[in-house]
């Protein structure tokens, strides 16, 4: 039987026809050998002229050695055919065992090529969503910077503008990050030159006082800059940059400490109150101070407190509305004040105008 042969139904009927055949012969060998061997062996004590009895003695010894002969015979025979059995159920076993390898290895071939199919869609999928991320990293980095640059543009235009209004003898330090940003100080500069306020209060002490002590001093307008800082050493930094600027005629610093205030059963830490009680007829005040760390809208009392002290038509301005408590306390000061107009400037810091209402109107 060849390698890879299969069983019929037929076959296997005829296999087990020779194999009762052969279990037959086997069983028969040992008695048709002893037959054989005694029947030549009867022949030739029967030529060589043996007696009977010798002839008989020679039959019984060859019957007896014949069996022995065919039994050995069938016993090997027997051997032979159960090796052949073996042979055959380990040449079946290895087909069987073929056709399983071939099939794993059939479905293994074909899920890797569909995994390599699929991961090579998703790898293309993933480069291609990355370089669309990062075409819109770098569309938003660049629209980023070019706001940023047009920021700067816009801060060194108002700077420029503010040399052609007001002649200052000496540099002044780096407007920005604390101090205000040089467009609040261009339109605070306008104002003054525009409204010519006699009082002007400056709430956070710094450049904006010095700016616009000098604006009076060039529109030769006959008021003064009342500068409030906290900060003792802010406010001798004022003062000496007022000095070197000649503008000390124009502008007053004060030094007021910050304490407990309440104002309409809401208390807060704010500038000592007597520090404002000589002034009155305010045409503009300045709100950039003090400070919004460590206390929850710092700047909230400015308005309640010296509203009654702005005359008619008379501007607040407060600093820094990109700050979550800067917006709130805008929204409740136009809900306190409803005849107030408030108008946001589109600084880079962020700031509101807000507008008293003429006489005709209070």
């Amino acid at each position: 039987m060849k390698r890879g042969e299969r069983f019929s139904p037929k076959r296997s009927g005829k296999a087990r026809v020779r194999m009762l055949a052969k279990v037959m012969a086997d069983r028969a060998l040992p008695i048709v050998a002893g037959l054989v061997l005694a029947v030549l062996s009867v022949g030739i004590a029967w030529s060589l002229g043996a007696s009977w009895l010798t002839i008989g003695l020679t039959a019984a010894v060859g019957l007896i050695i014949g069996g022995i002969l065919g039994q050995g015979a069938a016993w090997a025979r027997a051997g032979a055919g159960a090796g052949r059995r073996q042979e055959l159920l380990v040449l079946r076993t290895i087909d069987t065992v073929e056709r399983e390898s071939r099939r794993t290895r059939d479905d293994l071939t074909q899920r890797v090529r569909t995994g390599f199919a699929e991961a090579s869609k998703n790898h293309n999928a993933a480069i291609a969503g990355a370089v669309s991320a990062t075409r819109e990293e770098v569309k938003s980095q660049h629209r980023t910077t070019r706001r940023h640059v047009d920021d700067q543009v816009a801060l060194l235009e108002a700077y420029v503008q503010l040399q052609r209004l007001v002649d200052l003898p000496r540099p002044m330090p780096r407007a920005g990050t604390w101090a205000a940003s040089e467009d609040l100080l261009l339109w605070l500069v306008g104002e003054v030159l525009e409204k010519h306020p006699r009082l002007i209060v400056d709430l956070g002490s710094g450049q904006s006082s010095v700016w616009m002590a000098a604006a009076m001093r060039h529109a030769g307008i006959q008021g003064r800059v009342v500068a409030i800082d906290h900060d003792e050493s802010y406010a001798e930094s004022t003062r000496r940059l007022g000095e070197a600027q000649g503008v000390t005629r124009w502008l007053e610093v004060r030094h007021a400490p910050l304490v407990s205030v309440t104002v309409d059963d809401r208390s807060g830490q704010w500038y000592d109150p007597a520090a404002f009680d000589d002034l009155e007829g305010i045409g503009l005040l300045s709100v950039d101070g003090p400070p919004g760390a460590g206390s929850e809208q710092a700047r909230w009392p400015a308005l309640p407190l010296l509203h009654d002290r702005l005359v008619p038509g008379a501007r607040v301005v407060l600093d820094d509305l990109i700050r979550r408590d800067e917006k709130q306390i805008v929204a409740d000061w136009h809900q306190r004040f409803p005849g107030v107009d408030v108008r946001e400037l589109d600084f880079e810091k962020g700031a509101a105008v807000f507008t008293m209402p003429r006489e005709r109107d209070r």
